[in-house]
């Protein structure tokens, strides 16, 4: 049995964490202390996931004075013991172009808990300038545990 970790670019680990939007994002406070934020990915490329949150938020001071960041990616599991992934990586906060907000939204797939007016209001918030892009450049995956529907044989670690 391989014990390995999948790669940070690996099939598995991106269309993972591209059809899962919920997530856990972790932090230093302004105190140096672990927090975390529970989060909805807006994208995921290969080696990056993608968040949106106000400019104003505490969070984004919290990154700004330290980007080293976790983040679990969890799926969708009827139960407590379904598929998930935990990385490590480096935040980067940054104001989207309008073209780059459009791709981005466009590329989501569609989420019903979701309102087309809450993503409206979104694309708006980030084109205003109100809210911002969290990147995180995913450095390293800690663990994971993918069901065989989520990963191949060799993309499956314990």
């Amino acid at each position: 049995m391989d014990a390995t970790l999948p790669a940070v670019g690996s099939p598995a680990v991106v269309e993972f964490m591209r059809r899962n939007p919920r997530a856990f994002l972790f932090c230093r406070d302004e105190s140096g202390r672990p927090i975390g934020y529970a989060m909805h990915s807006v994208g995921c490329q290969p080696g990056h996931l993608y968040f949106t949150t106000y400019v104003k938020s505490p969070k984004v001071k919290h990154l700004i004075a330290d980007p080293a960041v976790a983040c679990v990616v969890v799926g969708q599991h009827d139960g407590h013991d379904g598929p998930w992934v935990s990385v490590r990586g480096t935040a980067e906060i940054y104001q989207p172009s309008a073209a780059e907000v459009d791709a981005m939204i466009g590329a989501r797939p569609p989420d019903h808990r979701i309102g087309e007016s809450v993503v409206a209001k979104v694309r708006d918030r980030l084109i205003s300038g109100k809210r911002c892009i969290i990147r995180i450049a995913v450095d390293e995956v800690c663990a994971a545990r993918f069901s065989s529907a989520d990963a191949g044989p060799s993309d499956r670690a314990r």
